[in-house]
C-alpha cells in the first residue's frame, strides 16, 4: 500500500452568511450569530489537489487553552468526499464561548487504512468580547480550593444561668422560713417549749438546713458528685436523727408539750 500524507484540502467555514478558511486562525464569533457550519474535505500531499480521501471516521472537536472542556461534532460524508457538519451556536458551551479562543480540530481514524489516521489542527474561533461577557461562567465552589473547616467545640456550662440560681435560692430560704412560720401558727411546734427538746431534735433541724446550704451551695457552683456526696452523708444523719426527732415529739405531744 502507497505511503500517504493525509491534510486538510479544502475547507470552510460558515457562519451564517459569512464565508471563512477553516486553516484561518482569526474567525470572527460574533454576539448575533447564530448558525456554524464546518465543511472540508481530506486529500493527499503527495497527490494532486483534486485527489480525495475518505477516511471512515472523522471527528472535529471544539477547545480552548484555559478550559479542559471539549466538544465534539461529528460530520456527514457528503457527495462521497466532503465532511460537513452544522451546528446552532447556541449548542456551544458556554465555557469555550467565554474564552478568547476556541481552536478547531480534526481528527480521521480508519481501521484498514492506518495512514488515514491523523490529528489536524484547522482554524481559530474568536469569540467577541460581547458574546465572552454574555456566556461568562461563574464556576461552582467545588471547582476551587475550599477554606480549611475549623470546628469549635464549645463544653456544656458547668453552672446554671446566674438569674436561675439566684431565683431557686431565694425560693429555697423563702420555703424555709414559711415552713417554720407554718409550724408555729398551726400549733404543730410550741416554740416556748423549745427548752425542753431533746438535742436530738436540733441535730435534725441542723440536717434540715445543711440540705438547703447544700442546694444553695450546688447552684452556686459546686459539682454536682461533691454535692451527691454531702447529700448522702448528710441523708444518713437526718435519718437517723429525723427517728429520734419524732419519737421526742411524740412524747412531748403526749404530756400536752408540744
Amino acid at each position: 500500500m502507497p505511503c500517504q500524507a493525509l491534510k486538510i484540502g479544502k475547507g470552510l467555514v460558515r457562519i451564517d452568511d459569512q464565508n471563512f478558511h477553516l486553516l484561518d486562525e482569526n474567525i470572527p464569533l460574533n454576539i448575533t450569530d447564530t448558525k456554524l457550519s464546518i465543511g472540508f474535505t481530506f486529500s493527499d500531499e503527495t497527490a494532486g489537489a483534486d485527489t480525495f480521501l475518505t477516511p471512515q471516521q472523522a471527528v472535529i472537536t471544539l477547545s480552548t487553552d484555559n478550559v479542559e472542556s471539549e466538544m465534539y461534532l461529528y460530520p456527514s460524508l457528503v457527495e462521497g468526499k466532503v465532511y460537513e457538519v452544522n451546528v446552532p451556536i447556541a449548542r456551544i458551551s458556554k465555557l469555550l464561548l467565554s474564552q478568547e479562543k476556541i481552536h478547531i480540530t480534526v481528527i480521521s481514524g480508519d481501521p484498514i487504512d492506518s495512514s488515514l489516521n491523523a490529528i489536524l489542527k484547522a482554524g481559530t474561533l474568536n469569540p467577541s468580547s460581547k458574546l465572552r461577557a454574555e456566556k461568562s461562567v461563574d464556576f461552582p465552589p467545588r471547582f476551587g480550593v475550599k477554606d480549611e473547616i475549623h470546628h469549635i467545640f464549645r463544653q456544656d456550662p458547668k453552672n446554671l444561668p446566674g438569674f436561675i440560681s439566684t431565683n431557686f435560692v431565694f425560693l429555697l430560704l423563702l420555703s424555709l422560713f414559711v415552713l417554720f412560720l407554718s409550724w408555729n401558727y398551726f400549733e404543730a411546734a410550741n416554740i416556748d417549749n423549745s427548752s425542753k427538746f431533746n438535742p436530738v431534735v436540733y441535730i435534725f433541724l441542723g440536717s434540715v438546713l445543711a440540705f438547703e446550704y447544700y442546694f444553695f451551695d450546688y447552684y452556686c457552683g459546686t459539682s454536682i458528685f461533691k454535692s451527691l456526696k454531702r447529700f448522702t452523708i448528710t441523708g444518713i444523719f437526718a435519718l437517723y436523727f429525723g427517728t429520734k426527732a419524732l419519737k421526742d415529739m411524740y412524747r412531748l405531744r403526749s404530756q400536752n408539750l408540744r
